[in-house]
């Protein structure tokens, strides 16, 4: 996937404002749009660019140039009018990817229909990533990438160490796939059959969210 470089956001209430700073404080160019001219005012001098805008006006976001980004965030979750005007806008001129907050999943659905090819729901997505850190041994961490799938984060259990991903069988077992090991002192490895699980391992595991969280039941209990 090409590195994102150029990004949107759309609505700067508390979850897009900390976006926008936290991605000008990585590097990327950050253009925001907001009709709040205090909170415009406020991100001037911490983003590349910060306008002043009222997304539900027609070809509004075409005019100030967020066709060029290879990112969007769409941050206006509580207004669904407005959220939907933005989502069909960044479509329409072909922005790559297209990132919807959304209050709830049928909200999320209609954003996903419209042109989003990711929807988030902070309130549920934050309740799922703390019940799977407070269920685990491990401490786990869960990283959404829809509302399906997910990556999970999770220490080497005591049944794997010792043991490689062909004999464990991983992918057969738990209908997971291992895409990485986490290793101190060591870069992220991409593990291949013979590759051996250590105690102190951090274990990188894709799957559906009901794949990983049987998965982490059965480790959890062996």
């Amino acid at each position: 996937m090409k590195k994102v470089k150029d990004v949107a956001v759309i609505g700067c209430g508390r979850f897009g404002y900390h976006l926008a700073v936290t991605l000008s404080q990585m590097g990327r160019n950050v253009m925001v749009v907001d009709d709040d001219e205090e909170i415009v005012n406020a991100l001037a001098h911490q983003v590349t660019y910060a306008v002043r805008a009222d997304v539900t006006q027609e070809n509004v976001l075409a005019e100030i140039g967020i066709g060029n980004c290879d990112a969007a965030v769409i941050a206006i979750g509580e207004h669904f009018e407005a959220a939907m005007m933005a989502t069909l806008a960044c479509k329409e001129m072909g922005i790559p990817r297209i990132i919807a907050k959304a209050r709830n999943e049928s909200m999320g659905r209609v954003l996903l229909k419209i042109g989003a090819t990711q929807v988030m729901i902070p309130e549920r997505d934050q309740g799922i990533k703390l019940a799977h850190a407070l269920a685990s041994h491990n401490m786990s961490e869960l990283i959404g990438l829809s509302t399906t799938h997910a990556i999970l984060e999770i220490g080497c259990p005591g049944s794997w160490s010792g043991k490689s991903l062909e004999e464990l069988d991983i992918r057969s077992t738990y209908r997971v796939t291992i895409i990485g090991i986490g290793r101190a002192g060591e870069p992220l490895i991409f593990p291949h059959a013979e590759d051996v699980f250590r105690e102190g391992d951090r274990i990188f595991a894709l799957g559906s969210n009901e794949d990983l969280a049987r998965m982490e039941t059965i480790v959890e209990d062996e």
